[in-house]
């Protein structure tokens, strides 16, 4: 009797649950990530802007969007799951995704939106590591470094989530484009949370604390590009209003006083975020609040 093909989805649980599967699994996920780099290549998607129009950016991210769906429930399952050694491999699809050619020299609108979808994966498996406390995968995800030659006029190794942010901050109100985005402040962060909930509730069944997993991760978004780009600037998202709206219960303050309360035993800071010093994270955290402070529109 011929065994029925599997999806792609059950193949990677069923590659994630067996250990001796490491090498089966570092195939099978790579394979994936070369169809993703393909689809998404120069070729399918051009970086030369030319008479622009609204519909031009909204068709074009729905193709992303259509693209993402598979590697990125197959990214879920990995920051979810994976133990260290599996993780390895969630490193190197970053690493290889963030050297393609971006292009990120040319100013234009389809240059920017090439970090798109870089933007969504680290989004999906950080909050997908978030509710297991997955804090190496979470580092892996913010902190992982690449050669980006065509991005640092340096030739230098950056954090990948350095040109993701800046890439994307200067599309910002392009976002506003889509319907029941045009009057928000952040729409980027507003279209990502509602973009991201399906695929995630879908898999690991977040309820009603994905909204607070979502939060959680900006926040830890905002302050390791900050500390790591070494800029006085915070990619702010939906958590900047809660902050004003709420103060002391909000994200920012929420993981001020998960850290303070454990100290060195943080994970974050066992593992080497923000050096390792609960002093430095705190220091972000203030200059977080103080930014969101200063925003006339919050």
């Amino acid at each position: 009797m011929v065994k029925p093909k599997i999806n792609n989805i059950e193949e990677m649980k069923e590659l994630l649950a067996e250990p001796k599967n490491r090498i089966k699994l570092d195939d099978f996920v790579t394979k994936q990530l070369k169809d993703f780099i393909n689809k998404t290549s120069f070729e399918q998607f051009s970086a030369q802007d030319s008479n622009l129009q609204k519909n031009d950016f909204l068709d074009r991210l729905k193709r992303y969007e259509e693209i993402l769906k598979d590697f990125q429930r197959i990214l879920i399952l990995l920051a979810r799951w994976g133990n260290k050694e599996q993780l390895l491999i969630l490193k190197k699809c970053f690493k290889r995704l963030a050297e393609i050619e971006n292009g990120s020299f040319n100013s234009g609108i389809w240059a920017h939106l090439r970090w798109f979808p870089i933007q969504v994966l680290m989004y999906s498996s950080g909050i997908a590591a978030l509710p297991v406390e997955n804090y190496y995968a979470l580092k892996i995800i913010l902190m992982t470094y690449a050669f980006l030659p065509n991005y640092s006029i340096r030739n230098e190794y950056l954090p990948i989530l350095v040109p993701t942010n800046e890439a994307l901050s200067h599309i910002n109100d392009n976002f506003k484009l889509i319907p029941g985005q045009e009057r928000k402040r952040v729409p980027r962060s507003e279209y990502l949370f509602e973009f991201l909930e399906s695929s995630l509730q879908e898999l690991l069944f977040l309820g009603k604390d994905y909204e607070r997993l979502f939060d959680d991760f900006e926040v830890y978004n905002a302050l390791i590009y900050t500390d790591v780009a070494k800029r006085d600037f915070y990619p702010i998202g939906r958590f900047g209003y809660k902050y004003r709206q709420e103060r002391e219960n909000g994200p920012i303050n929420r993981l001020v006083e998960e850290a303070k309360k454990r100290k060195d035993k943080w994970p974050p800071l066992q593992l080497g975020m923000f050096d390792g010093s609960l002093n430095r994270f705190l220091e972000l955290s203030e200059g977080l609040k103080q930014r969101i402070k200063e925003l006339s529109w919050f």
